[in-house]
Formats: C-alpha cells, sequence, structure tokens
C-alpha cells in the first residue's frame, strides 16, 4: 500500500511537469505501439492528464459520449430526403411524367394540376420522416443531458456531469437502478464477491439478471482511490460482438491481468442488486457496442412482391405499346390528308407546319401523360398501409398470448408477412424449440453402478400437475448431497474458476439476490425442479456412508487419498458434478488425490457398463452428461497453468488459445458416472407437427443432441413414425456418391449425423444428398453445428427454390434464422438472440400453428387478390381513354375532365379496397385448422399465378369496351357535348369497378358497405 501512494504521488508530481517533457514522452510511447495500435486500444486515465494541454493526452483520438441519431439537418433535409425517396423507382417514373407536362408540345394536363399526386406522395412520406427525426433529435437531446459521476482530479471527489461530457479514460460511479452512459471496466463493487449485477433487457430483451466481476487485479481492493491507478489498459478496437471483449490491463510491476466481457458494463444496462460499482470508460458514444449494434431493422422483400415487381415491368411494356399504338395511329392520320392540313393542326412554336413523323413523336410523349394511370401510383403505399393493419390485427390474436410468460406473438419484420401463406420447409431446432428446455435430473450412474430415482421419477409425474411457478413446495423426505455436505474438507481450493457465472431472476430487494446466490453456489442441479428431487434410496445409503467416512477421517486426521475406491467414486461423483469445468489445486500436506496406475481393467469396466446406460437414457429421450476427472501431477499443473495465463492475457485469437489449453487438459480423463436430464416437449408440439406436415410443409429438425436422443423425441413429436422405414446415415469418412444417390424408399425418413452431413455438404455431394433428402418425408440432422444448420437451409432455398422458415430459440440458431426467407424466434429459457434476429417471435412452438394455417394465409390471400384488383381496375380506366382515341384521331385527347384522369387513384378508388385487404377472410379460422390442406392454395400461388395477371387484363380491356360502346352507341347522333357523353362512361366504369371488388370480396363488414357507398 505505501508503494502504491509513493507512486500515485509521483505521478502527480510528473502531471505538473512542463507540457514539452510530457509530449515527448507521449510520442516516443505513441512510435513505439504503432503497430499495436492498429489492431488494439491503449486506454490511460484521463486524471493523469488534467493539467496538461488536451493535445497530450493519448485518449483525444477516441470518440467523445455524445450519441446523434438523426439523419437531417435544416439545410439538408429537403435535398437528402428527396434523394433518398427517389431511390424508388416508381418515385422517378411519376417525377418525370410529371416534368414531362410542363413542356407545351407534349403537355395534357393543366402542368400544375399534374404535379399535385406525386407532390402529395413526396410531401406525406417527407413530413412522416421529418417527424421521425425530429423524435429522435429529442431522444438524443435528452440522452446526452442525462447525469452521470465522473471523478474530478481538482475536486478530488465524484462530480456531476452530463453524459455527453464523458471521455474515454473517466472513472464513473454507478448507483442502483442508474443506467450506464458508456461501456465501462469494472475496477470495484460494493457486493461482498466483487461482483456486479445489471440488466440488459435494452439490447438483447432479456429481464434476468447478468452477473459482472471485477477485474482480477481489483477483487481485494476494500475501496477505490481513483487517485492510486496508474495501470494502462490494453483492448480490441470498438466492435458491435455483445458476447466479446478481449484485452489485458498492464501494471505498474509489468504484471498482465486478462480482461473478459464478464469485466465488461455495456451502455445502455441499468445496474441492479448493486449498491454502488466504479469503473474507467473504455468506449464511449458510437464506439459503445449498443450503438454500433442499432443498424435499425432489415428488410427484406416477399416473394409476391418480387412477382408484383416483374407484372409492374409488364404494365411498363403495354404502356409503352399502347403509346406507340397510338403514335403511329396520329402519324397515319395526319399522313393521309397529306398536303391539306386540318383544322386541328397544331402548328410548331415557329409557326411552321410539323411533319407527322414529328407529331407522332410528340404524340408518343403525351400519350404517357394521358396513359400515366396504368402504373398505379398509389399501389406501394396501399400495400404498405394494409400490411401494417395486418400486423396490427395478428397483434391483436389473443390466442397467440401465453398466460405462462405474459409474451405474445411479435412482428418484427412489417413487410414479408404474405410470405407466411407461402412457406413449403420449416427447419427446426429441438431443445427449447419443441422441448421446455427444463432441465430435470432422472437418474445417474455412478462408477458402473445404476441409480434408477423411481421414486423420483414419479414424483415427477405428479409435479407435472402442479404450478410450474410455486417455489415454496416443501421437499420430499431428503435432498441430494449440497456441496457443503461432500466438500467440507479443508484440503483443497479453488483457482481459476471460469468467469461465466450463473444469472437468476431480478428479485425484490438485495438480501433476496444474495439468498439466490448462495443458493447458486451451493446448488448441483440448475433447474428449478432440483429443490423438490427425491434421491434413490440407494445412493443415499452410498452418500450417508461416505459423508460418515470422511467425518471419522478428519477427526483422526487421516489423509482423504485412503478412502475406499466404492466411496471415492461417489465422493468424486458429485465434487465434479458441483464444480464443473474447474481445477483444484490440493495442499502439500493432505493430498486429494494420489496417482494409481492399476486402475485400467476396472476403468474399462465402468467405462463399458456406463456405455450401456448412456444407450439407455438416450433410448427414452433423456439428455445425457459424462462426469470425468484427471490428476494432474506438481509439475504438469505448472507447465498447464503457464500456457493458460498466456492464453487468458492475449487479444489476437484468445478463443482458440483458450480451447487449445482446455484440450491440453481435458485429455485422458478418468470416467466417473453420467447423468440422465429430461426435456419435455412443449405442449401441443406433435399437434402441430401432423397438422403442418398435412398442410404440406416439409419438415426438418437440426439438432446438436446425441443421435439416439434426437430419434427418440422425433418419435414423440410425431416427426418419425415407427411404422415407415428409418434411413440413417452414419459416415466415418468421405461418402461414396453411389450410395448417396443409391434411390431410397419413397416417404421414408432420413436420419444423419453431423459428421455425415459435413460430408454430404461437399459440392460434389451436395446435390445427390439434397436429391435423397427431397424424397424423404422428414429429415433428422443430428449433433449438427450452427454452421451447418445455416449451409442446410441455404443449400434448400437456393438449390430447389422453394420458400423456407426457420425457428430457433438460441444463439446458436440466429445463423439459420437469418438466412431463411422467414425466421422466427422462440423466447424461450437461451435468451433472446434468437428472438433479435427473427422476422417473428413466438412464446411457444404450437403457436406456430395458426400463425401460418391462418394469418398466412389470410395475409397473402388478400394481398394477392387486391395487386391483382389495382392492376385490374387502372388497365380498365386507362382502356377508356384508349379506346377514344380512334375516334379523336390519336390526339392524346380526353373525353372526361382531367380531375378525374389525376385523382382516381388518390380519390375516387382508393379506400374499398385497402378495407378488403385487411378485412377479408376467404375462409374462417376454425375451417383453416381444421382443413390443414387448404394452405396449399398459398404454397402453390393459387391466388397469384403469372396467367393470372393476364386474365385480368383481358378481362379490365373486355369489360371498358362494354362500358365504353353503351354510352356511345346510347348518345350516337345526338348533339350532346363531350363531357355529357365522358361522364357516363366514367360513371359507369366506376360502378364496374367497385362491382368488381364487391364480387371478389368474401366476407362483407359494416366498413366495406360504408366506403363502398361513399365512392
Amino acid at each position: 500500500m505505501k508503494r502504491d501512494k509513493s507512486f500515485g504521488r509521483s505521478m502527480a508530481r510528473e502531471t505538473g511537469e512542463s507540457g514539452e517533457t510530457k509530449s515527448t514522452k507521449v510520442k516516443k510511447h505513441k512510435r513505439r505501439k504503432s503497430k499495436k495500435e492498429s489492431k488494439t486500444r491503449i486506454v490511460h486515465a484521463n486524471i493523469l492528464y488534467d493539467h496538461t494541454k488536451g493535445g497530450d493526452n493519448p485518449n483525444r483520438h477516441y470518440a467523445n459520449n455524445k450519441i446523434k441519431t438523426t439523419k437531417y439537418t435544416l439545410l439538408s433535409f429537403l435535398p437528402k430526403n428527396l434523394f433518398e425517396q427517389f431511390h424508388r423507382f416508381a418515385n422517378v417514373y411519376f417525377v418525370f411524367i410529371a416534368l414531362l407536362n410542363f413542356v407545351p408540345v407534349v403537355n395534357a394536363f393543366q402542368p400544375e394540376l399534374a404535379l399535385a399526386p406525386v407532390v402529395f406522395i413526396l410531401s406525406v412520406t417527407a413530413i412522416k420522416d421529418l417527424w421521425e427525426d425530429y423524435r429522435r433529435h429529442r431522444s438524443d437531446k435528452e440522452i446526452n443531458h442525462m447525469d452521470c459521476l465522473v471523478y474530478s482530479r481538482s475536486e478530488k471527489q465524484y462530480v456531476e456531469k452530463y453524459w455527453k461530457e464523458l471521455r474515454v479514460g473517466d472513472f464513473i460511479r454507478l448507483r442502483c437502478n442508474e443506467i450506464l452512459p458508456a461501456d465501462v471496466l469494472l475496477l470495484s463493487s460494493s457486493d461482498p464477491d466483487r461482483l456486479c449485477h445489471i440488466e440488459t433487457a435494452t439490447l438483447d430483451g432479456e429481464t434476468n439478471l447478468k452477473q459482472r466481476q471485477v477485474v482480477r487485479s481489483f477483487i481485494d481492493l476494500v475501496s477505490f482511490d481513483p487517485l492510486k491507478y496508474c495501470s494502462v489498459i490494453e483492448c480490441e478496437k470498438p466492435n458491435n460482438d455483445l458476447n466479446r471483449f478481449r484485452g489485458y490491463i498492464i501494471h505498474r510491476s509489468g504484471r498482465r491481468d486478462g480482461l473478459y466481457k464478464d469485466n465488461l458494463l455495456l451502455r445502455g444496462c441499468t445496474i441492479r442488486n448493486t449498491e454502488e460499482a466504479v469503473g474507467i470508460v473504455i468506449y464511449a458514444g458510437h464506439e459503445t457496442k449498443a450503438m454500433l449494434n442499432n443498424n435499425g431493422p432489415r428488410y427484406k422483400r416477399s416473394k409476391l412482391e418480387r412477382q408484383m415487381n416483374v407484372d409492374v415491368f409488364w404494365c411498363v411494356i403495354i404502356l409503352l405499346v399502347m403509346c406507340l399504338f397510338s403514335a403511329i395511329g396520329h402519324g397515319l392520320w395526319m399522313f393521309q390528308y397529306g398536303d391539306k392540313k386540318p383544322v386541328f393542326d397544331v402548328l410548331s412554336p415557329e409557326g411552321t407546319d410539323i411533319s407527322p413523323v414529328v407529331s407522332a413523336i410528340y404524340l408518343f410523349l403525351t400519350m404517357i401523360i394521358v396513359f400515366q394511370v396504368l402504373i398505379p401510383i398509389s399501389l406501394f403505399v396501399s400495400i404498405e398501409i394494409v400490411k401494417i393493419c395486418q400486423v396490427y390485427f395478428i397483434h391483436q390474436d389473443m390466442e397467440l398470448y401465453d398466460e405462462e410468460t405474459d409474451s405474445h406473438l411479435q412482428c418484427r419484420a412489417l413487410n414479408i408477412t404474405e410470405d407466411l401463406g407461402q412457406m413449403q420447409y420449416i427447419f427446426s431446432d429441438k431443445t427449447g424449440t419443441l422441448t421446455e428446455n427444463k432441465m430435470v435430473f432422472r437418474r445417474c450412474t455412478v462408477a458402473g453402478v445404476e441409480y434408477s430415482h423411481d421414486a423420483n421419477a414419479r414424483r415427477l409425474a405428479m409435479y407435472q400437475e402442479m404450478d410450474s411457478e410455486e417455489e415454496d413446495c416443501t421437499s420430499h423426505g431428503g435432498t441430494l448431497p449440497r456441496r457443503d455436505s461432500v466438500t467440507s474438507h479443508q484440503s483443497g481450493k479453488v483457482v481459476l474458476r471460469s468467469q461465466s457465472t450463473k444469472s437468476h431472476r431480478r428479485t425484490g430487494s438485495r438480501a433476496e439476490a444474495k439468498r439466490a446466490s448462495i443458493l447458486s453456489k451451493h446448488t448441483a442441479f440448475s433447474s428449478p425442479m432440483e429443490k423438490d428431487i427425491t434421491p434413490d434410496p440407494q445412493l443415499m445409503d452410498k452418500v450417508n456412508e461416505c459423508s460418515s467416512q470422511m467425518e471419522f477421517m478428519r477427526f483422526h486426521c487421516q489423509p482423504l487419498n485412503q478412502i475406499p475406491p466404492d466411496l471415492c467414486d461417489i465422493f468424486d461423483f458429485f465434487i465434479a458434478l458441483t464444480i464443473c469445468n474447474t481445477v483444484v489445486v490440493s495442499s502439500p500436506n493432505q493430498p486429494r488425490q494420489k496417482v494409481d496406475d492399476c486402475k485400467g481393467k476396472r476403468q474399462r469396466k465402468i467405462l463399458y457398463k456406463t456405455q450401456n446406460y448412456l444407450n439407455l437414457y438416450a433410448a427414452d429421450g433423456l439428455r445425457t452428461l459424462c462426469i470425468a476427472k484427471k490428476v494432474l501431477s506438481k509439475e504438469e499443473y505448472a507447465s498447464w497453468l503457464q500456457r493458460h495465463l498466456e492464453a487468458e492475457t492475449a487479444i489476437q485469437r484468445r478463443e482458440e488459445l483458450l480451447f487449445e489449453s482446455a484440450l491440453r487438459l481435458e485429455t485422458n480423463l478418468q470416467l466417473l458416472g453420467a447423468t440422465g436430464i429430461e426435456d419435455r416437449l412443449q405442449d401441443g408440439v406433435p399437434e402441430t407437427i401432423a397438422s403442418l406436415r398435412k398442410a404440406g410443409l416439409q419438415i426438418w429438425v437440426l439438432t446438436g443432441d446425441k443421435q439416439e436422443t434426437a430419434i427418440n423425441i422425433a418419435y414423440a413429436c410425431k416427426l418419425l413414425d415407427p411404422e415407415e422405414e428409418m434411413i440413417t446415415l452414419n459416415a466415418d469418412s468421405q461418402v461414396h456418391p453411389a450410395l448417396i444417390s443409391h434411390m431410397f424408399p419413397y416417404k421414408a425418413r432420413l436420419v444423419i449425423d453431423g459428421r455425415t452431413l459435413a460430408y454430404a455438404l461437399d459440392k460434389s455431394l451436395e446435390d445427390k444428398f439434397l436429391a435423397v433428402a427431397r424424397s424423404c418425408r422428414s429429415v433428422l440432422c443430428c449433433r449438427s453445428t450452427p454452421l451447418q444448420k445455416s449451409m442446410v437451409v441455404k443449400l434448400v432455398r437456393n438449390k430447389l427454390k422453394v420458400m423456407t422458415l426457420a425457428i430457433g430459440d438460441g444463439a446458436n440458431d440466429v445463423s439459420m434464422i437469418q438466412v431463411a426467407d422467414v425466421g422466427v424466434g422462440i423466447s424461450g429459457q437461451e435468451g433472446m438472440q434468437a428472438v433479435m434476429a427473427s422476422d417473428f417471435a413466438l412464446p411457444r412452438f404450437r403457436y406456430l400453428q395458426k400463425l401460418l394455417l391462418v394469418h398466412g394465409h389470410w395475409c397473402y390471400s388478400r394481398l394477392a387478390n387486391m395487386i391483382l384488383y389495382f392492376f385490374f381496375k387502372n388497365a380498365m380506366f386507362v382502356a377508356l381513354i384508349f379506346w377514344y382515341q380512334f375516334y379523336c384521331g390519336f390526339s392524346g385527347s380526353a373525353m372526361v375532365d382531367q380531375w378525374y384522369l389525376i385523382f382516381f387513384n388518390l380519390m375516387f378508388s382508393a379506400f374499398p379496397q385497402l378495407i378488403t385487404g385487411t378485412l377479408d377472410k376467404d375462409v374462417s379460422a376454425e375451417t383453416l385448422q381444421e382443413l390443414p390442406q387448404l394452405y396449399m392454395n398459398g404454397q402453390n400461388s393459387e391466388e397469384y399465378k403469372p396467367y393470372m395477371f393476364w386474365m385480368n387484363m383481358i378481362d379490365a380491356f373486355y369489360q371498358s369496351l362494354i362500358c365504353f360502346f353503351i354510352p356511345y352507341f346510347a348518345y350516337v347522333d345526338s348533339d350532346v357535348d363531350l363531357f355529357t357523353w365522358g361522364t357516363p362512361i366514367t360513371t359507369l366504369a366506376l360502378f364496374t369497378i367497385l362491382l368488381h371488388l364487391g364480387i371478389e370480396t368474401k366476407t362483407w363488414s359494416f366498413f366495406h358497405c360504408l366506403l363502398t357507398l361513399i365512392q
């Protein structure tokens, strides 16, 4: 401590030296570290440079903590917003048409009036963007002016500052329920265990508390004094990986300690159950991990939208053909007069005659303006409005609400709702998606002896009928031995414990959090049902005998390595089960183990018996966990520890080095036993899978579990049928193409393990593997990695050109969810990473049935019919003008007022189809769930096939002929003016269009009737 004080005083004297000396030292240090700084960040304490010039602070190049998420300024709003809106080809097209109307020789309407619709659309979008940006500005201002406590060297205390004034290298004090202003390295905590509890709901959506730990070298400090801090931090550059932080801290003595993600408090998190904590700012402002992850919503284009864009292109072709036909007709009309110019001929601006060819060119441009209604300007806006309304009604469906977890469906992608009605392949995770992911202890084997825990199995059957949230239920008889009853010896201490600590639900008080922390340290099993386990009587007798033997040996001061082998197995089994992934160092005078080379035969016997029990557990659908140990000599441990510490302090390749360190340690292990853990199916999973398969959906399950366990669960959830043949592919080497291409029985079930899947996904075999898998009714991939999951989904989507849906609940499913056309996340026990990466989030797997079969079917049917109706009504109205051209010399004139042409889409036919696209139901929800086969209508795109577009266009031209010629023959040889004849044509056309929509509407409501009457 004295040395620290003297060093602190010397640092204070250094800050009073001349700026030139300090600047020289900093420059030398920068030259020395120039190479390393390209890959890492070096953070010094700012208090050491408070009295120097700003240019001498080595942290000056790092971003400050002021954030700015707005897109515009007062000067840049108009040009930037218009530039963004013109990224839409439709907006460019309509602006071009409006500007073309300002050219005198080709204009068809009053220029200002023709500009009104596109100005209206652009203005509405600009106002919406301006309002959103203003809200972001207000939010930025509020956040930047929040208060935090920053240490001031001049005042020798923590003072209040705005968040925006915070800099990298500042010391800040954090209090309970306070939001973190930046990414902070934890240096001190008021918690007795030097932990800090944080809530990360704003980052990953999880409400359970996470534990963060003080940097290892500061754990023993009673109180932290910033003036005594003399270390330098070197860490990785800012990145958006929330689950990774690598670096090390260099002390004055030259000692280096590794830094991990458990030492870092992220911006936006909230301090909970911790009275006070102190840290140093590592990343600030836009360099924090939270801001780097703030990329906004993802945009996907639906299959229906892609098909619609093709038909819009065909509309453009039809428009050009009609304009070309009119231009040729006008040229021929003018040519027939020869030198006799008609009275309606329009001279050029110079007063000269215009040739028929030039006149035809001018008319071509004029007809583009007249026929612009053929490209529906309101179609894209209407689709967005309808999708938002569809999402709203999906959210209001109370049958998709889970009362147990108090969560409901979330729609995170607003523009692919109709894709839910066109899915063909479903790729599902198993653990946590099909199962509850609540691990319940069922049975175990120790040293080849099996303890079935029959009484515990009977109790678990009764437990299913009880409320899962009751935590005060009394335990039956005894409980499994706790760590303190088995390991109550004084000979060993635990070192190098993994820094990943168990998190617990947020509690109401610090005392409750303390009790939960204590319980988590002394409990072997982490499941809530563990508190109520009924132990096996035979195992309980062994444990009691072991405990008595240990008490006797401690009382007589006998070494623990004299415990009989059968009791030693029990003892080691529960020690290893309680402190998994831990190195235990024995005292020199009290060795915990002795190295015995005469146990080979006994170990082989244990290995054989344990393997048999593992096969039985897997056949029963239990998840298995093997327990093993390894005894190291003093020299082996020292060698391993040195390399492990080097791996811990590495910045580059840290994960690889730590894996190699674990690999060196976890070889030649001595098997102690195994446990069988039950993971129950979620309610309704078998019924949901059966219903989805009736709907024509192919279901693949991709899991990392053992093959036997996965097969058992697949039978339980009705993915596999015992009466049908099952093909199992397990290969230890490259599969021969002839074997893969072998014709398997149709409708068989395919089971493939991870190693074989790696071979099958090779470029030379993927087509043959896909052909085999396609012929099977269901596919089960076991022991598959997250990368393999995404590769399988991508292979099926790209090669078969089918619509894919991936559903999972954990971080290992994120890549699979992002690759699929539609990603669904389950808000389960493994956090919210899958939900955050998904397009839709569900509380339970069973809700997928209604989401697809009901809401998916409705959304697809509504939008498909609405788009076709848009093409129909616009083509019909344009065709009326086209027929009239035969009677006006293809001059571009219209028999209706220009207001009808300009505002046809915005005023006269805009609202009824919005209601139909939002509320129409071709089939009731009950019928859709009772008859899943109706879902195939969307799979086969029955509502919107390419020929349907052309059928609607033909129908539109046919009905326009009727609407045009009935008034024409009614007024033939009369002396009515043009508009008196044209208005009935327009009225008849509007009635026909509304009648057409009424015929297409399957479900009428009050809103349908009201808006139809208004139109």
